[in-house]
């Protein structure tokens, strides 16, 4: 089984330091979380705003499972496309029960619907965060096939860049594989100026800025749904 190369994480991260095997055993001893992208069909927008203050109830059953909810809405922020969730579940059974029992898809509302392992790298969530202000985005992405080198060239880079806009996140980490062992993309959100701040941001993201995401990689607008 392929694990990640050792690279450089930055001092006060819960990583710095460890070897690949330490880094194994870190991510296999750490609960499941799991990133849910809920995409609405086209024209559920009365019906959404029907049983949206449903779903904001089923989001405080959570508690302390609950790292971040909220929506992917178009650029100028008038239309909103998706419900995101970021949770702490066992696996990947009770994530999709989990998402079966959100209002909005009990509702009909959702017209595809992913799920994707995460890790959330500070165990900061979306409650803690002090807001500015400003517009909030949301990044996904997969990274390059047999990425573990070009993950360890570039990590230090990686670190010290997001490091930069350390109070810009609101969460950020690594989707992982199914077995959580593996590093195979991001997903993170961050609060920025504008539309160009944004895209400035991924640009110059040193993983991104050299190759090291497939096609899939997504930049969305985003607003929390409380």
């Amino acid at each position: 089984m392929k694990t990640e190369k050792i690279g450089q994480y930055l001092p006060g991260d819960p990583r710095y330091g460890k070897s690949a095997e330490e880094l194994r055993q870190y991510y296999s001893q750490k609960p499941a979380q799991w990133v849910i992208l809920a995409w609405d069909k086209v024209g559920q927008t009365k019906t959404r705003g029907a049983y949206i203050a449903a779903q904001k109830d089923f989001a405080a059953t959570l508690g302390e499972r609950l790292i971040g909810y909220g929506h992917i809405v178009s650029d100028d922020g008038e239309e909103t496309r998706a419900t995101t969730w970021f949770v702490q579940l066992e696996d990947r059974e009770a994530a999709e029960a989990f998402v079966e029992d959100d209002p909005l898809n009990k509702a009909g509302v959702y017209d595809q619907i992913e799920i994707k392992r995460w890790s959330n790298s500070f165990i900061k969530r979306a409650s803690e965060y002090k807001r500015k202000g400003m517009q909030t985005y949301f990044y996904t992405g997969s990274k390059i096939r047999d990425a573990a080198d070009f993950i360890a060239e570039h990590l230090h880079a990686h670190e010290s860049y997001f490091k930069s806009f350390e109070d810009s996140f609101i969460f950020r980490g690594p989707l992982r594989s199914p077995d959580g062992l593996e590093n195979v993309g991001t997903a993170i959100l961050i609060e920025l100026p504008d539309h160009a701040a944004a895209v400035a941001f991924w640009n110059n993201e040193p993983f991104a800025a050299n190759g090291g995401y497939q096609d899939d990689s997504r930049m969305y607008r985003w607003v929390f749904g409380d």
